[in-house]
C-alpha cells in the first residue's frame, strides 16, 4: 500500500523513537479488536499479551506495538464531539466532504491509541503503519495522525485540519447493525415528524429537512416492565444522591455511603445496580469527573419517574427538579409502593417524547460544531440525559444493557 512513504511523520515524540496512530472505530463488536490485530502482525509476532483494555504484540526484532481500547459510549461520545468540533473548523472548500467527514466522526463507537518503536529501517516502519491500515479495514477504522489528518483505511485523506481531502465526495458508513433496520415509516411516524419540526420551526430550533435515520418508528418501540423502570429509577436516583453528597461543600465519602445505604434499606438497589454502577459505588474514592456525570443522571431519574406517571418533566431548557424527585422517592418509600403508585405513559406519548428530544440533541450537537450555544435556551447537558433515558425506555437501542445505551443523532 505504501501509506508510510505517503506519511512521513507518525510520530509526536521523535526522541523518544515511538510511531503514534490513533484507529475511530464504527464497530459494535470491539472485543474482536486485538484478535484480528494479532491476526493480522500473526507472521512476525514472538509474543502477545492483553490485561484489560490494553494489549501488548511484541514482534521477532523486539519491535513493540502497545494498543488501548476505550469503548465507554459516554467517553466515546465526548472525544468524538470534540473532535467533530475541532475539524469543522478546517477550511475545506468541498462543504459536501466537510459535512460528511463531521458526520462520520459523530458516528465512530470506538477509539484505539497505538504506539510503537520507530526503526532505522524504513521498510520494518511502513510495516507496521500498513498492517494498522489492515487492522483498520478490518475493523471498520479510520487512523488519525499526530498531525490530524484522518484517513480512510483504504489510505484515502478524508479531512486534514489545514483542509485538505482526497476525495470529491463522501458518505458516512456506520456499523450494520445500526443501519440494519426494517421498519418503514408509516402515516403515523410521518405526522409525528411533521408536528415536532413545526415545534421545532416555532421555538427556533434548527433542524434537517429529513427524517433522521436513527428516528425510531412506532413499530419498533419495546417499552420495559412498569417493576424494571422503577428499579432503574431507584437505582439511578442512589447513585445521583451518593455523588451529590461527596460534591457538596460539606461532603464526605461517610455521608455519601449513609445516603446511599438509607435508599438501598428501602428499595434493595444493590441487587439492580448495572455493573459501571455498582463498580462507581463501590470505589473508595470516585474520581470528580465521575462524581459529576453520575450527578448529571438525576435527569435521567426524572425521565423514569415521568414515564411512571409520578412527576412532571421539566422542558430541557432549565434543569430538572431534583427536590420532587426526591420527594417521589422517599415518600414512597419501597419498591412495590413506587410500583403500585405508577401510572405509565403510552408507547405514543413516550416515543412522541424520545422523538422530539432527539431532534433538540441535532440541533446541540450541530451547534456545538459550530462554536455556537444550544439554540432556543436548549441545555444541552439536559437534552443529552433526557435522550439517554429515553433511548432506554423505548428499546431505541435494542435489548442493550443500561450501560450501553447509545445516544447517536
Amino acid at each position: 500500500m505504501g501509506l508510510f512513504r505517503r506519511k512521513k511523520d507518525a510520530t509526536v515524540k521523535k526522541e523518544e523513537a515511538q510511531g503514534v496512530l490513533t484507529l475511530y472505530s464504527v464497530t459494535l463488536n470491539s472485543s474482536s479488536f486485538y484478535e484480528i490485530a494479532k491476526d493480522e502482525f500473526a507472521e512476525e509476532i514472538k509474543q502477545s499479551s492483553q490485561t484489560g483494555d490494553d494489549f501488548i504484540i511484541v514482534l521477532k526484532d523486539d519491535t513493540k506495538i502497545k494498543m488501548n481500547l476505550k469503548d465507554d459510549m459516554n467517553f466515546v461520545r465526548q472525544q468524538a464531539n470534540g473532535m467533530a468540533n475541532f475539524f469543522s473548523q478546517a477550511p475545506l472548500e468541498n462543504t459536501q466532504v466537510l459535512e460528511q467527514a463531521i458526520n462520520q466522526i459523530q458516528m465512530f463507537t470506538c477509539i484505539v491509541g497505538i504506539t510503537y518503536g520507530l526503526s532505522p529501517d524504513e521498510k520494518r516502519n511502513e510495516f507496521i503503519v500498513n498492517t494498522i491500515f489492515k487492522t483498520a479495514q478490518r475493523t471498520k477504522s479510520f487512523i488519525l495522525y499526530p498531525s490530524m489528518e484522518l484517513y480512510t483505511a483504504k489510505g484515502e485523506l478524508l479531512i486534514s485540519i489545514t483542509g485538505e481531502t482526497d476525495l470529491d465526495k463522501y458518505y458516512p458508513i456506520a456499523s450494520s447493525e445500526l443501519l440494519k433496520r426494517d421498519a418503514k415509516a408509516t402515516l403515523q411516524d410521518e405526522e409525528r415528524y411533521k408536528k415536532i419540526m413545526k415545534e421545532c420551526d416555532n421555538s427556533g430550533i434548527p433542524h434537517t429537512d429529513y427524517r433522521l435515520g436513527t428516528q425510531i418508528m412506532e413499530q419498533e418501540v419495546v417499552v420495559p416492565g412498569v417493576e424494571e423502570i422503577a428499579k432503574r429509577a431507584a437505582a439511578i436516583f442512589s447513585c445521583a444522591l451518593f455523588a451529590e453528597c461527596l460534591l457538596m461543600e460539606d461532603g464526605s465519602l461517610k455521608l455519601a455511603k449513609s445516603n446511599f445505604e438509607e435508599v438501598n434499606k428501602r428499595y434493595g438497589v444493590m441487587d439492580y445496580l448495572s455493573n459501571k454502577e455498582k463498580e462507581y459505588i463501590e470505589t473508595e474514592a470516585p474520581e470528580k469527573s465521575a462524581l459529576i456525570q453520575f450527578s448529571w443522571q438525576y435527569e435521567r431519574c426524572a425521565v423514569l419517574l415521568w414515564a411512571l406517571g409520578l412527576m412532571e418533566l421539566n422542558a430541557p431548557t432549565d434543569i430538572c427538579d431534583v427536590g420532587k424527585a426526591a420527594k417521589v422517592i422517599r415518600s414512597c418509600g419501597s419498591l412495590d409502593k413506587l410500583i403500585q403508585n405508577a401510572n405509565v405513559k403510552s408507547n405514543k406519548e413516550l416515543l412522541d417524547m424520545q422523538t422530539k428530544i432527539l431532534y433538540y440533541d441535532w440541533a446541540c450537537v450541530e451547534a456545538r460544531i459550530k462554536n455556537l450555544e444550544p439554540p432556543a435556551g436548549l441545555e444541552a447537558g439536559v437534552v443529552q440525559e433526557q435522550h439517554y433515558a429515553l433511548n432506554w425506555l423505548i428499546g431505541a437501542n435494542g435489548a442493550c444493557d443500561w450501560d450501553d445505551i447509545r445516544i447517536d443523532t
